[in-house]
């Protein structure tokens, strides 16, 4: 049945609100939805705002005895054009939505000029979904320049969808969704917060993983165990640092070199709303430089009670802890208050503000080249099937600073000549483990090898298998088949 709507004229509303975001006032974050807001504006026509609805916002408009409309903030009292006195307010309430747009401010207290509207409006981000974009963040940015003079928020974050495992939407009807208390039981609510910042702003949705969230409580455990080894050498640490040059390790120069640039790093995802780049840099320098590398490195320095060591490494966990404590707050607090020395929370603590101020391109070149020839000695060592220390290592045009290492970090011996040996790849020098040792396992790898390789290698011979498998799916066999190969011909070499 035709009824009587109300509408809102839109023009001035729209351009003002395209205004502000071509200006910059407002910034998008995946730039691309910005598109999406502008192309809506550009073809919006007028809002009819009234809805036949038992509960809502009341439209603010009245009729008085005579038939005469009034649109008015406050009930009217007397009918300016015949004097009646006598009022019914229109029934229609006002559309979700419209009620939606006033959030900013109306919760803040507005119409009345609080302390807390004059505090929080405009707030910085508002951080929503796609799907909403031209339901209500479009109509919250007009009705703030309408009626508060400003826009409501400077930037926008559109997270990702996250979907089931098997690609469908989380459902309680079609029982497809993750209940979120369940997970932070079973891993910890850090766990879980740093698994979904890790991919917020996928550019694509994304398919839950329980296993990514599991993960991240082994980073967790992985944390509280470098502290414990940190805090659990002889002595107190000094705080201080003082000047790089007087660093004579190399794994100290280098450590505090990666600490800057994860720093950088960090920051710089956290300032963009490149989440995932924060998180996966903390991640990374926290378990594989610190932990695997670094920690690795001067266990014997923090075990004889080196204070060099005990200060680097103090200092580059207070400035991990500093680092995750936005993505994982809880755990970070908790091994904060253990520290020596910290009688404030974590959360007040200041933002670590290094710059550049340790990083030393030549400590890290030095360092790349140890990681690279001990992860070519144990990829040896795990083909020859020989035990996981021993050996005998010869470098060759190798300062002697990284053959130390290497051979700590390797756990070999290091001779100044050899005959045969397995040659390196990364750098002039040769390998060898003692004759003998590991030749069963050597074998039984060799098997496991061929004959994995040969089931691969069957599955691409098949026409069939390879008209019908997806292109990504024939890539990944490919591409294990040549891994394999490559071990297989590694583990050749040591006979």
């Amino acid at each position: 049945m035709i009824s009587e709507q109300w509408w809102l004229r839109m023009g001035e509303l729209r351009d003002n609100a395209i205004a502000a975001s071509e200006a910059g006032r407002v910034r998008w974050h995946p730039e691309r939805y910005e598109r999406t807001y502008l192309d809506w504006l550009r073809g919006l026509r007028d809002w009819n705002i009234g809805r036949q609805l038992w509960l809502g916002h009341r439209v603010p408009v009245y009729r008085c005895a005579n038939g005469h409309t009034i649109v008015s903030v406050e009930p009217p009292t007397k009918c300016a054009e015949c004097g009646s006195e006598s009022f019914e307010q229109d029934p229609d309430v006002l559309d979700t939505w419209f009620s939606s747009a006033l959030w900013p401010f109306a919760t803040l207290g507005w119409p009345d000029d609080t302390d807390d509207l004059k505090a929080f409006y405009p707030t910085d981000i508002n951080c929503t979904a796609r799907e909403i974009i031209n339901l209500w963040v479009s109509r919250m940015i007009m009705t703030g320049i309408e009626l508060m003079g400003d826009v409501p928020f400077s930037d926008v974050v559109i997270h990702c969808v996250v979907q089931a495992a098997d690609g469908r939407r989380m459902s309680k009807s079609l029982g497809t969704g993750v209940d979120p208390r369940d997970l932070m039981t079973k891993y910890g609510a850090d766990a879980l917060r740093a698994w979904a910042t890790s991919v917020a702003m996928s550019s694509q949705d994304v398919r839950f993983d329980e296993s990514r969230v599991e993960g991240y409580r082994r980073f967790c455990t992985k944390l509280w165990n470098a502290e414990r080894l940190v805090l659990g050498s002889p002595g107190t640490p000094s705080g201080s640092l003082g000047s790089l040059e007087a660093r004579e390790h190399l794994e100290d120069r280098w450590i505090l070199s990666r600490l800057c640039v994860a720093a950088r790093e960090v920051t710089r995802g956290i300032e963009e709303f490149t989440f995932q780049d924060s998180v996966n840099t903390a991640y990374g320098f926290a378990w594989n430089e610190l932990c695997d590398w670094y920690l690795e490195a001067v266990k014997d320095r923090l075990r004889d009670g080196d204070p060099a060591a005990q200060d680097v490494a103090f200092f580059c966990l207070d400035n991990l802890l500093r680092m995750l404590h936005p993505i994982m707050p809880f755990v970070t607090e908790e091994l904060w208050s253990r520290l020596p020395g910290r009688r404030d929370y974590l959360m007040r603590a200041e933002w670590p503000d290094l710059h550049d101020r340790y990083v030393d391109p030549g400590a890290e070149e030095e360092f790349t080249q140890v990681m690279a020839i001990v992860d070519e000695v144990r990829g040896h060592r795990n083909a020859a099937g020989a035990p996981k220390r021993g050996g005998e290592l010869r470098l060759d045009e190798v300062s002697g600073t990284v053959s130390r290492l290497v051979a700590k970090l390797a756990l070999v011996t290091l001779v100044d000549d050899m005959d045969g040996g397995t040659p390196l790849a990364s750098a002039p020098g040769r390998v060898r483990f003692p004759s003998g040792q590991g030749d069963a396992r050597r074998d039984k790898e060799r098997k496991r090898l061929a004959d994995d390789l040969a089931k691969t290698q069957a599955k691409l011979d098949n026409p069939q298998f390879r008209e019908k498998a997806p292109p990504e799916v024939v890539a990944n066999l490919e591409e294990r088949a040549a891994g394999l190969q490559e071990a297989l011909d590694r583990l050749n070499a040591q006979d």
